[in-house]
């Protein structure tokens, strides 16, 4: 009687592989475009893929793993910097610099927990509500544009991109919410 010299025949570790490849691609999908809650997402997919009863079971490397931790990252950076994109403006999709904000401080949680490197998409995020500010202020008046925060919050955002108070324009402070109405 033969016996087998590993545990998997070649022909079905390649119909293994290639089922690995395309689960793993399938969930790196789901995570990049989850909607708000990336986060929610990638530890969705690690539980899936590695525990789930329905799941594959699979042991993921570090390199797996770390493709779906990419897949989260590049879903925050949409998500943080679709609010602060002029071309945004007017449509369904945008909730103003308040929803920014919001997601900033989700994948900061975010990156404390995965020891996730943010040094670049807080730089591309600063660059970015810089342009955005300058776009709106140079539009016109506060009443024809405006800012769903207060000016203190968009102070805490900018220093908290790295930016600092010159760095912004003059009369931001007239574009934020102070109470019920504009302020400066």
């Amino acid at each position: 009687m033969s016996r087998r010299t590993c545990c998997v025949p070649f022909s079905d570790w390649v119909t293994m592989s290639s089922n690995r490849a395309e689960l793993l691609d399938n969930e790196w999908h789901l995570v990049r475009d989850s909607g708000e809650l990336p986060e929610v997402a990638y530890n969705a997919s690690l539980y899936y893929l590695t525990q789930d009863e329905n799941g594959p079971h699979l042991q993921l490397t570090d390199a797996e793993r770390g493709r779906l931790l990419e897949a989260a990252q590049r879903r925050y950076r949409d998500i943080i910097l679709r609010d602060m994109l002029p071309e945004n403006r007017g449509k369904s999709l945008y909730r103003g610099l308040k929803r920014s904000m919001e997601n900033w401080q989700r994948f900061k949680v975010f990156q404390a927990r995965n020891a996730v490197e943010s040094l670049f998409l807080r730089q591309e995020a600063a660059s970015t509500l810089l342009s955005f500010l300058a776009s709106e202020v140079g539009n016109g008046s506060p009443e024809g544009a405006g800012f769903n925060c207060t000016l203190p919050e968009l102070l805490s955002f900018a220093h908290d991109l790295g930016l600092i108070r010159h760095q912004l324009p003059e009369n931001i402070g007239a574009y934020c919410l102070q109470g019920e109405g504009r302020g400066g």
